[in-house]
């Protein structure tokens, strides 16, 4: 558990990272070729990771699974970071992790998933602080509008299905389901890009930030894959869903975006309720 638990906090703070850069990006590119492109720089650093990491036994399966979440997961990137380039990052990033820490919490129930009940009052805590970042503070703040809030929901429902499908691998294909993951994600965006924009190649003035998210959304994938062939899918979907607390906080610094006084809470929650799993 507490191995799962590390690799979900390492894959909130990739995807966290990862989403404030590329929606950044967003702002001045269309989102579609900062996620194409992201995803390419992905693959390539994914293909040399598991190239050196163990995989004594990959099969078709695996690799299948693999390249059915990446269908999803890709299709869940381009939704955000098209979310975030319709409204503010710090609220839009918080509803897809609502619905993404829900769906695989379901799923592992269904599936005969059991925790100790000290570990479901944690994810009940963790999941409450999502909530609470996920509030933004009504004054002075346009709501979203109802193209940010379809791209935000649908975003959390593929991240949702990432999840649920990469937990159907095994541990002895060490990190190929990733490649394939990744390697039909970028496919499939970089059609998009291709159909959309007629281009794949962000502008200059970002390209270097598309490469550095793509690269650590390639090490916050890793940990997902680990956390999810390792332990309880629900832990793994739920604390991996506080990935917005770190693009909420980067966004504050950076951006100088309000936080409001519940999304600070919300904050301190999380920590509460990771404590609580650790047990």
């Amino acid at each position: 558990m507490l191995l799962t638990l590390l690799l979900s906090v390492g894959t909130a703070l990739g995807y966290g990272i990862s989403d404030f850069v590329g929606g950044n990006a967003s702002r001045s590119e269309r989102p579609v070729r900062v996620a194409a492109f992201s995803h390419i720089a992905g693959l390539l650093g994914m293909a040399i990771i598991a190239a050196f990491w163990a995989a004594p036994h990959v099969t078709a399966s695996d690799l299948a699974w693999g390249a059915a979440s990446g269908v999803s997961g890709g299709i869940g990137i381009f939704s955000l970071y098209a979310a975030l380039r319709a409204g503010r990052m710090g609220v839009v990033a918080p509803i897809t992790a609502s619905l993404s820490a829900s769906i695989p919490v379901v799923y592992g129930m269904l599936t005969g998933e059991s925790l100790p009940l000290i570990n479901m009052l944690g994810l009940a805590v963790v999941f409450a602080a999502i909530l609470l970042v996920s509030i933004p503070k009504a004054e002075g703040h346009e709501p979203l509008s109802k193209a940010a809030l379809g791209f935000a929901l649908m975003s959390g429902l593929f991240f949702s299905g990432s999840f649920i499908l990469l937990s159907n691998t095994t541990a002895s294909s060490g990190l190929w389901p990733a490649v394939t993951l990744r390697l039909v994600s970028a496919g499939t965006l970089t059609l998009g890009a291709l159909l959309i924009t007629r281009g794949v190649v962000p502008v200059r003035s970002v390209l270097g930030a598309t490469i550095v998210a793509g690269l650590v959304e390639t090490i916050a994938t890793v940990f997902m894959l680990l956390a999810v062939q390792n332990g309880p899918i629900a832990v793994a979907a739920v604390v991996g869903s506080l990935y917005p607390a770190v693009t909420a906080l980067l966004a504050r610094v950076v951006l100088k975006e309000h936080l409001a006084r519940h999304q600070i809470v919300g904050l301190a929650v999380a920590l509460g309720g990771i404590a609580l799993l650790s047990m």
